[in-house]
């Protein structure tokens, strides 16, 4: 049973097949769009803002001054976050990003401070942060986790939510490591969240669409034509070109 009703606009987490002009989806991740919410904003919501609230107050639960990293900060969930984290009362947001290219799309995300992942990234980071960052979030793997808990104070947390980098991920840390260093490594999936726990998804993504109707988040969103105008988009993305949050207009 679901209250939903034809014509109603929705927004929804598709366990695949979404990029089309007709998908489905479990009723239980399907959610009312607001009225005034535009529904290229409402499309990118499940998997940018939902992800948002969830990485900050479920899995990091941040408090107040805590200062965040988050790496892969110039895509469209990095401005999220960023926006978010500050809305939550966070301390300093610091980005990284592939690139010295990508510096000027980071801190127009709305980072503090944005820092190219190179030699010289642990040290830049440490000067804004000197006592360590409270908060890390990484989308790539494990391939900067030492870098991670070379960053983490005590008290850290390190949130592990995506594999960008691709491959196999690497064997965590001894737990000597963790135990000494206070610090400790989460794991998030929205894909699996959605699958396991569908109320706490929908319950992200209705907290998401409050949180864009007060104007506390604004997520970056460029919107692409058509279907047929995809691939391009892809190789942009492919390149590490990409910036914010690419929706797809499909019909009319």
């Amino acid at each position: 049973m679901t209250d939903k009703q034809v014509g109603q606009r929705v927004a929804a987490f598709t366990p695949g097949g979404g990029l089309a002009e007709v998908a489905l989806a479990n009723a239980e991740v399907t959610v009312s769009v607001p009225d005034g919410i535009p529904l290229e904003t409402a499309a990118s919501a499940p998997l940018v803002v939902s992800t948002a609230v969830l990485l900050l107050t479920e899995r990091a639960r941040i408090r107040l001054g805590e200062t965040v990293l988050m790496h892969s900060a110039s895509g469209g969930l990095g401005s999220v976050v960023s926006q978010l984290a500050a809305t939550l009362g966070s301390g300093r947001r610091i980005g990284t990003v592939g690139r010295a290219g990508k510096i000027a799309d980071g801190l127009a995300a709305g980072w503090d401070d944005v820092f190219a992942r190179d030699d010289d990234l642990a040290e830049a980071v440490h000067k804004v942060a000197p006592g360590g960052v409270d908060v890390i979030l990484d989308p790539t793997g494990t391939g900067l986790l030492d870098l991670d808990l070379s960053l983490a104070a005590p008290g850290g947390r390190v949130v592990l939510f995506g594999n960008a980098a691709g491959g196999t991920p690497a064997p965590l840390p001894q737990a000597g490591r963790l135990i000494g260093g206070n610090v400790g490594i989460i794991g998030f999936s929205m894909s699996r969240l959605t699958a396991s726990n569908p109320r706490a998804a929908a319950e992200a993504l209705t907290n998401g669409f409050e949180l864009i109707a007060r104007g506390s988040v604004r997520p970056d969103i460029t919107v692409v034509e058509s279907l047929g105008s995809v691939a391009p988009v892809h190789d942009l993305l492919a390149g590490g070109l990409g910036r914010g949050k690419y929706v797809v207009q499909v019909g009319t």
